[in-house]
C-alpha cells in the first residue's frame, strides 16, 4: 500500500514539473497547482484514514491463514459452491429407505429370492432419484440380502463427506438408499476380504423426482436379444401399442445389429423409447438374464409411469370389448388400491424367421407377425401378464409380481374383454421349445384378427415408419453442389460415394 501512494506523489511532483514549463503563464500555472494541491490534499486524508484499516485486515487474514490446517473444509466448500449447482429439488436429506424393515424381513424369509449366474459380476447398471429415495441397479444376479454401503457424490464427483448409508441388496440387483443434499452420481462399496470396502466407478442419477407421472401408461418391454433380426418386430411392435393408447416405452438390449439398432435409435429421436443397454463381462447374453430388464424397468419406471404393461417383444396386448378404445379406458375403472391387473394368454405359431432386411412394401404386408400367423391355442391363465403399479409392487417376477406392498391387490381381466397375443416360436433347439407338446396347448386352432380395421391401421403405422427409416437409396453425383464437385475432376466421384443418374454396375 505505502509503495503505491509513494509512487502516485512521485508520479504528481513529475506531472508537476511538467507542467510548469509547458504553461509559462503565471495566472494559468497558479490555477493548476491549486487544481493539483486539492487533490493532494484529498489523496492524504484517504490515506491517513483508510491505510490503518487495510493494513489490520491483511493481519488479520494472514493470521487466519496461518492457523487453517490442510483439511480445513471452508476454501473447499466455497469453489463447490460456486462450480456445482444447487437445484430446488436437490435440497432433500432422508435418514431411512421407505419401507426398510419390510424389505429386511422378506429378506429373512428369502421372498422373491431368485440367484441366477452365481459368478456374475457386480457392474453399476443405473441409478434413479425419487421424492423420498434413490434406486441403484446393478448387472448382479447372486447378491440378495448382501450388505452394502451407498455412496454420494457431488458435480464434481468427489464423495460428500460423512454421507454414506448401509443398506442391502433387494430384490435381486436393487439397493434402495436415502436422499442426500446435492448428490448428482452416487456409487456402492462391498467388504472384501476384511480390507474395506472396493467401490464402483461413480455413476449419475436418472431424474424421477416428480409428483405425479409424467406418463399414464408405458410398457417395459423384454430384452431383445439373439441373432434373429428384430427390425420389423420392434416396429410393429411399438405400432401396435400406440394404436392402443400407449405413448412411452422403456427397451433394454442385451444384444442387437446394427440394422436392427437403426430402428431402435429412430424411435429413441423422437422421444418414444428409453433405451437400456446392458454390458457385462459374459459374451452371450440371453434370456438367463431376463430378470436383470425386470428389475431395472421396474426402478425406471417409478414416479415415472402411473401404470406399466409387462411383456415381451413377441407379445401384444389386444382389447376385444368394442367399447373400450384404449388400455387407459379399460384401467380406469380400477381404485387406487389395485396395484397390478393380470391378463391371459393366447399362444399364437410364429413358424418363420423375422426377415433380414427391408426389401419392399408387399415383404413388409406379408412379414407382419400380427397379420401372418393366426394359429392359435386355448386361452390359458398357465404364463399371464401383467400391467402394474411401479411404486405399489417390492418385486417383480418375468410374469407377475412376486411381492406387493400391505393394501394393495390384484385384477383379473376377463378373456373376452382384452388378452395378450403371444407369437411364440416352434423352432425346436431353442428354450421352452416343448410347449407344442404341452397339454395346455394340445388343441390348435386359426383365430383370425379380431378387429380387421385395427390390422389396416397397424400396416399403415408399420409401413410409414419403415420406409422412412429403411427405404434408402444411392446419392446421385448429379446432386452434389457445383463448389465441392470440382473436386470430383481431381480426386474422382468416389470420395462423395455417390453414381450418376445414367450410371450401371459397379462404379468404380
Amino acid at each position: 500500500m505505502f509503495t503505491i501512494l509513494s509512487k502516485v506523489f512521485y508520479q504528481l511532483i513529475i506531472f508537476i514539473i511538467f507542467t510548469i514549463n509547458q504553461y509559462r503563464n503565471i495566472v494559468k500555472s497558479l490555477i493548476l497547482l491549486s487544481v493539483i494541491g486539492f487533490i493532494c490534499l484529498n489523496l492524504y486524508f484517504y490515506w491517513k484514514d483508510t491505510v490503518p484499516i487495510v493494513y489490520a485486515k491483511l493481519k488479520d487474514i494472514n493470521e487466519t491463514t496461518r492457523n487453517l490446517s490442510p483439511s480445513t473444509p471452508y476454501p473447499k466448500k466455497r469453489r463447490k459452491s460456486m462450480e456445482c449447482p444447487s437445484e430446488l429439488w436437490n435440497q432433500v436429506h432422508t435418514d431411512i429407505v421407505p419401507n426398510e424393515d419390510l424389505h429386511l424381513d422378506w429378506i429373512q424369509k428369502n421372498i422373491s429370492r431368485r440367484d441366477n449366474i452365481m459368478e456374475s459380476q457386480i457392474r453399476l447398471l443405473t441409478a434413479f432419484v425419487y421424492p423420498d429415495h434413490i434406486s441403484i441397479t446393478t448387472t448382479s444376479q447372486r447378491s440378495f440380502g448382501q450388505n452394502v454401503s451407498c455412496m454420494y457424490y457431488d458435480c464434481l464427483r468427489e464423495e460428500i463427506e460423512n454421507s454414506r448409508y448401509e443398506s442391502v441388496f433387494f430384490p435381486m440387483n436393487v439397493i434402495r438408499c436415502p436422499r442426500r443434499i446435492g448428490a448428482k452420481y452416487v456409487s456402492i462399496g462391498l467388504e472384501e476380504n476384511g480390507n474395506g470396502p472396493k467401490t464402483q466407478e461413480p455413476i449419475p442419477m436418472i431424474y424421477r423426482n416428480f409428483e405425479t407421472p409424467p406418463h399414464q401408461i408405458s410398457v417395459c418391454v423384454g430384452p431383445i436379444y439373439g441373432l434373429e433380426n428384430r427390425w420389423l418386430q420392434v416396429a410393429e411392435f411399438i405400432e401396435h401399442y400406440k394404436l392402443i393408447g400407449v405413448r412411452h416405452f422403456y427397451f433394454t438390449i442385451f444384444n442387437i445389429n446394427e440394422y436392427g439398432r437403426k430402428i431402435l435409435d429412430e424411435y429413441q429421436r423422437t422421444g418414444e423409447i428409453e433405451l437400456t443397454v446392458i454390458q457385462s463381462e459374459y459374451q452371450n447374453v440371453d434370456w438367463q438374464f431376463h430378470l436383470l430388464q425386470i428389475n431395472e424397468c421396474h426402478q425406471r419406471s417409478k414416479h415415472h409411469s402411473k401404470w406399466v404393461i409387462n411383456v415381451d417383444i413377441d407379445e401384444r396386448l389386444v382389447i376385444l370389448d368394442p367399447k373400450i378404445k384404449s388400455v387407459l379406458e379399460l384401467l380406469n375403472g380400477y381404485n387406487d388400491t389395485v396395484g397390478e391387473v393380470g391378463f391371459a394368454i393366447r399362444r399364437i405359431q410364429k413358424t418363420g424367421q423375422l426377415p433380414e432386411k427391408y426389401e419392399s412394401e408387399e415383404q413388409i404386408l406379408s412379414e407382419m407377425e400380427f397379420l401372418k400367423y393366426n394359429v392359435s391355442s386355448p386361452v390359458t391363465w398357465g404364463a399371464y401378464k401383467t400391467i402394474y403399479r411401479p411404486e405399489k409392487i417390492a418385486a417383480m417376477y418375468y410374469h407377475w409380481a412376486y411381492q406387493r406392498y400391505p393394501g394393495t391387490v390384484a385384477e383379473y381381466v376377463k378373456s373376452d374383454v382384452a388378452l395378450i397375443r403371444h407369437y411364440r416360436t416352434t423352432e425346436s433347439n431353442i428354450l421352452g421349445s416343448g410347449w407344442l407338446s404341452d397339454p395346455n396347448y394340445a388343441s390348435f386352432s386359426i383365430v383370425p384378427i379380431e378387429d380387421p380395421k385395427f390390422g389396416e391401421k397397424l400396416a399403415k403405422a408399420v409401413l410409414e415408419k419403415i420406409k422412412y427409416v429403411y427405404d434408402q437409396r444411392d446419392l446421385n453425383c448429379e446432386e452434389i453442389a457445383e463448389v465441392p464437385y470440382q473436386e470430383y475432376k481431381e480426386f474422382g466421384h468416389d470420395i462423395f460415394n455417390c453414381r450418376f443418374r445414367n450410371e450401371t454396375g459397379d462404379k468404380r
